[in-house]
């Protein structure tokens, strides 16, 4: 699975990309938001310790600052790590260990000054001979860091550090969204190594046990002042969702984020639990591989997406908690194509789409997981919609280890999980040229020129207009079959506070502002 958690809502600037206004926030603010009614609530208390029980994990688990191998391993990277920019709960990027930025007018060189006085966890001090080595250990083969194919526009043979504290970065092409790019790189000491990872963040590491147990203490150097306000911190991964709800339960944890919908009505009424329940704009898509048959005929896919019952699949893999979707992602971001028209279960026009490709009659398997949020539930739903499109669709279950194996991004047909980004952001990681998560295979050369140019422009109208059509791509040729925009439940100790809600429904994982009363 990808988990992928970033967006970035923001302006284009004489000069540059700044920060989104206060006005521009408050329009991105997602609406309905649930906040519960018995969580802690007042001043922040220090002192405590928050247990996480979090969804995945095994033997292939890592403290690494470049690495992902499970969803446990984004807590500990949020635990011990930070970067240079990073989005707020309504994702709007914002300045972390960045204290000032700005671009040239072409958007390929852009300069950062970090600020002054952060220390890493062995007490040594920021600077930007840091910032340059970790970008160098990013884009090192040898590190095989997850953000490298995001990196992969830094030319670090022409980048350079200015003073102590200041790097300017040159990019073999321009990128509007670079900031966000940043977001997913955690900066690290020039000595790092993976045997004694160390970063910036709010919890030092003091106990690793691979698939069972992660085990953090305060940072109490932390740039933010006055945070971390929990003493101590545990991440705990379950690989049964029943078992980390009863978990939840029996208090041997203190939060669970993105609780299984069929299971979130054992939290009501609960004593000494609550939860929050929040809209994001996560999803699952089902991918097509556009790259072998069936689906290398566009008109196949096109069927597919009829086929989908979409407020049926909603119902039934989201309990009805979601958002109707139209194959595309990024609601959030400013120039979201909302004109296109909805697509409904069309399963005359779906069979007459197969009868012309040939491929009446047609049988395949579906590749799929448990890892909750309804993943396996929206498999087999769309199985049986396609039986009636006269499609035999095989759900073959894997359990979550070996579906992220080493055959993840082989399968013909499979779900994933998203968070949101910014359009562009999202597209890079999935359909652009070079996208690092391109489980489609999508290779389209006129996506793929619209891409590099709507990266380039920093004129936001001339870039709606080329983004708009990049979604119409999509939209007619794309192989992301996208329902809708699920809820997030995070179930939690009702002593909790600081726990907001957030777009991307994760933000039990934002531990430098959790307290506990």
């Amino acid at each position: 699975m990808t988990i992928s958690r970033r967006n970035l809502l923001v302006g284009a600037a004489a000069g540059g990309l700044a920060i989104a206004s206060a006005a521009a926030l408050a329009a991105c603010t997602p609406r309905g938001l649930v906040t519960p009614t018995n969580a802690a609530t007042g001043t922040p208390r220090r002192g405590g310790h928050f247990t996480h029980g979090i969804s995945g994990g095994g033997s292939s688990d890592t403290l690494s600052a470049f690495l992902f191998y499970s969803v446990p391993d984004y807590g500990r990277w949020m635990a011990q790590y930070d970067t240079l920019f990073y989005p707020d709960h309504n994702y709007v990027v914002q300045k972390r260990l960045a204290d000032e930025f700005s671009t040239n007018s072409t958007a390929d060189e852009w300069t950062i000054r970090i600020r002054s006085g952060v220390e890493f966890h062995n007490g040594k001090t920021l600077t930007a001979d840091d910032v340059l080595a970790t970008l160098q250990m990013t884009l090192d083969p040898k590190t095989g860091a997850s953000a490298a194919g995001i990196m992969s526009i830094v030319d670090l043979a022409n980048s350079s550090k200015v003073d102590d504290r200041t790097v300017k970065i040159k990019l073999t092409r321009a990128a509007v969204d670079f900031p966000e790019m940043l977001s997913a790189v955690a900066i690290v000491p020039a000595d790092y190594t993976e045997a004694k990872p160390i970063g910036t963040g709010p919890f030092i590491s003091k106990n690793f046990q691979p698939g069972i147990r992660s085990d953090f203490s305060r940072n109490p150097n932390y740039w933010l002042p006055g945070k971390p306000y929990l003493d101590e911190l545990s991440i705990v991964g379950f690989n049964d969702e029943n078992a980390r709800v009863n978990a939840l339960l029996s208090g041997q944890i203190s939060g669970a984020d993105t609780v299984d919908f069929t299971l979130v009505k054992l939290l009501d009424n609960r004593s000494g639990v609550t939860y929050l329940h929040q809209p994001t704009n996560s999803f699952i898509p089902l991918q097509m591989r556009v790259d072998q048959k069936p689906f290398d005929d566009v008109r196949v896919r096109q069927a597919f997406k009829l086929i989908a019952d979409r407020p049926a699949l909603n119902a039934g893999a989201y309990a009805g908690h979601a958002r109707l979707a139209n194959d595309l992602y990024a609601p959030s971001d400013p120039f979201y194509a909302k004109d296109l028209p909805q697509r409904h279960q069309d399963l005359d026009k779906a069979k007459h789409l197969l009868k012309q490709a040939g491929a009446e009659n047609l049988a395949l398997t579906l590749t799929t997981t448990d890892l909750g949020a309804g993943v396996l539930s929206l498999s087999q739903l769309f199985a049986a919609q396609a039986k009636k499109a006269g499609v035999n669709i095989s759900v073959n279950k894997l359990d979550s280890t070996t579906f992220n194996g080493p055959n993840l991004g082989s399968y013909t047909f499979s779900p994933n999980i998203l968070s949101p980004g910014s359009y562009l952001y999202t597209a890079q990681q999935l359909d652009a040229p070079v996208s690092v998560n391109n489980y489609t295979h999508f290779k389209d050369p006129e996506f793929d020129s619209l891409y590099l140019q709507a990266s380039a422009q920093t004129d936001p109208a001339k870039r709606k207009a080329i983004q708009h059509r990049m979604q119409e791509i999509q939209y007619d040729r794309g192989g992301l079959i996208i329902a809708g925009f699920y809820d997030a439940f995070d179930g939690h100790t009702t002593k909790l506070g600081g726990l907001l809600p957030d777009i991307s429904g994760t933000g039990l994982y934002r531990y430098a502002d959790l307290w506990l009363s």
